[in-house]
């Protein structure tokens, strides 16, 4: 997934910074001026954010993301391809409320949570529940027969090994409802006016090997300051429950290697050399970190959306 560092708006207020393949190969991360307090939370309503834009940005992104039609040679009508964008990161990053603001304010035609599906994925019943009860016992259910979350959480988070069998037997099933969801979308966004992407969300889809399914792949990510607060903010953890989660997903591929030393400097990479590899190999295609305001992450992401260097060639 290729990653381009875009234009960035040098804000006074806190952290933010996007990288595109071909920037990153000349390590031009662009970072903001001053270190500060963390300002973004998943849970921030996305009514309060400040939408108006300038005429000729908005004709700008209609030209170049929306799905219009083309008049062909023969005269029939032909729809521009629909891109499948995927976006990861580690917990507490704000993924998921930057893949909100995709949909909701810069015009993206859907967002799958892999997450939810995954939820779908372990109805009574299923064959990954039988799976998942079979491997870890029938401790993780409830009275209900459903997955106890914080159960099977507290025993994935804090062994490796367990999380790798859990992942290996949802993953299969998890892609299968991506694929069925894909089309659904498709079948249902039909006008020239719609989007043509469609966000596929999952916090380790680099670990996947879904990425025949993917135009692009952007990793979001954050210090593991700002994902602390976000997790105590929004989930209820404690500091030491939500620690216990960042670490646990620090070695995974997409998680990014941003630490609360390398941000807030100028012109300072924030990019480590593993997720740099991902980017110099075409697997990344986008990286944001994602430390400041919902304005700030929100300019960015309208800036990769409009670079043809966030998406594969």
């Amino acid at each position: 997934k290729n990653i381009n560092l875009l234009f960035l708006f040098i804000l006074p207020s806190s952290t933010v910074s996007f990288s595109t393949r071909s920037s990153s190969l000349a390590l031009r991360t662009l970072s903001t001026v001053r270190r500060s307090s963390v300002t973004l939370s998943p849970l921030v309503p996305l009514n309060n954010l400040h939408r108006h834009r300038n005429l000729h940005v908005q004709q700008r992104r209609r030209q170049q993301l929306s799905m219009t039609t083309l008049d062909a040679d023969d005269g029939s009508k032909q729809k521009q391809k629909v891109k499948i964008l995927g976006v990861c990161g580690g917990i507490g990053s704000g993924k998921s409320t930057a893949c909100q603001l995709m949909v909701d304010s810069l015009g993206c035609m859907a967002r799958i949570d892999a997450d939810k599906l995954a939820h779908v994925v372990y109805e009574p019943g299923s064959k990954a529940l039988d799976e998942i009860a079979e491997e870890f016992g029938k401790d993780v259910l409830d009275d209900n027969a459903q997955i106890d979350r914080k159960k099977l959480g507290a025993i994935v988070f804090s062994d490796a090994n367990s999380m790798s069998k859990l992942e290996h037997i949802v993953w299969p099933h998890v892609r299968t409802k991506i694929e069925e969801r894909i089309h659904e979308i498709k079948q249902e966004n039909q006008s020239p006016t719609n989007n043509n992407i469609i966000i596929v969300e999952a916090a380790l889809l680099l670990e996947t090997d879904w990425h025949d399914l993917l135009d692009g792949l952007w990793v979001i990510q954050s210090s593991p300051k700002v994902a602390t607060k976000r997790l105590v903010d929004s989930r209820g953890l404690t500091e030491e429950e939500a620690g216990v989660r960042i670490r646990a997903q620090k070695t995974r591929r997409g998680i990014g290697g941003v630490t609360s030393n390398n941000v807030g400097t100028v012109g300072e990479n924030v990019v480590d050399d593993k997720l740099r590899k991902e980017m110099e190999d075409g697997v990344v295609t986008a990286v944001i970190t994602n430390d400041g305001t919902l304005g700030q992450l929100q300019s960015l992401l309208e800036k990769a959306l409009c670079d043809e260097a966030s998406f594969k060639e």
